[in-house]
């Protein structure tokens, strides 16, 4: 049953209780062109079907978490849970931002980010210009992620979300997978490949195989229509088409190798049995 655990005019913060010896996770929505106010929380279907405690964290619009009692909602989040729980935090683009920004008032184990941004402060990420927030605090633009969590990112190296990523690596240590011509639409590719639920669990079981998932996920990148669409557009021109050939050639060298030697390794047998 959902159970509200933080409700003010800028926030809402939804549990959905599931088994207790497992697990628990955070989520943080992305931006929504509209936010009716009886959706769902970013994962809760995914997390309510396999049975995993989740609290989700729903913004009243487009600004990118820069909320006063924003300290209030996750301080009643961490209050809920039990301390020696094991915490993940996850979102993809805004919703990622959120996840790496508020990890250390959590206290997060681990972090999933797909596609985040590291700032949206015209000052640190001027070249910036796909979106803005809807307001102009910058609250919470500085707070530095947890160093002591395992922070795994998501994202399209051939995208301008590279530059995020860079500007996050001078703040804390993270494990990057790349989503190949995946632009920003890095949760749908993920989602696509079969991948997301190997990624999610395998973090929060502490079973990931980081160069395992990363062969696999270009070795299904041919069945992922993202991939399809956007490398053709990508490869117009004779240099282009020459260019990521050249690149492409080289990453299935180098994951054909991994895929061979190290193969994906099966959820463990609860989280299967969890995940039919």
């Amino acid at each position: 049953m959902r159970q509200v655990v933080f409700a003010s005019d800028t926030l809402q913060v939804v549990k959905v209780p599931g088994r207790s010896d497992g697990p628990v996770f955070v989520t943080f929505e992305p931006m929504l062109p509209v936010r009716p106010p009886d959706r769902r929380g970013f994962g809760e279907a995914f997390f309510a079907k396999r049975g995993y405690t989740a609290y989700h964290v729903m913004c009243r619009g487009n600004d990118w978490y820069q909320y006063p009692d924003m300290e209030a909602a996750l301080a009643a989040i961490r209050a809920d849970i039990p301390l020696a729980a094991r915490l993940v935090l996850y979102g993809s683009s805004m919703g990622g931002y959120a996840a790496l920004r508020f990890s250390g008032w959590l206290g997060a184990d681990s972090v999933i980010a797909l596609s985040p941004q590291a700032s949206v402060d015209p000052r640190r990420a001027s070249w910036e210009k796909r979106w803005a927030p809807e307001t102009t605090a910058l609250i919470w633009d500085r707070l530095p992620p947890r160093r002591q969590a395992g922070v795994y990112v998501v994202y399209d190296p051939f995208n301008m979300d590279r530059r995020h990523v860079a500007l996050l690596r001078r703040e804390v240590a993270l494990v990057p997978l790349h989503s190949h011509f995946s632009d920003h639409h890095v949760t749908e590719y993920v989602l696509e490949s079969g991948l997301l639920e190997p990624l999610i669990l395998g973090v929060a079981q502490g079973e990931f195989d980081a160069g395992a998932w990363q062969a696999e996920l270009w070795r299904r990148r041919a069945a992922i229509s993202y991939y399809r669409t956007l490398r053709a557009r990508k490869c117009r021109g004779l240099v282009r088409r020459l260019r990521y050939g050249l690149i492409e050639r080289w990453l299935e060298l180098r994951y054909g190798w991994v895929a061979r030697h190290r193969p994906l390794p099966p959820l463990s047998p609860g989280a299967a049995a969890r995940a039919e």
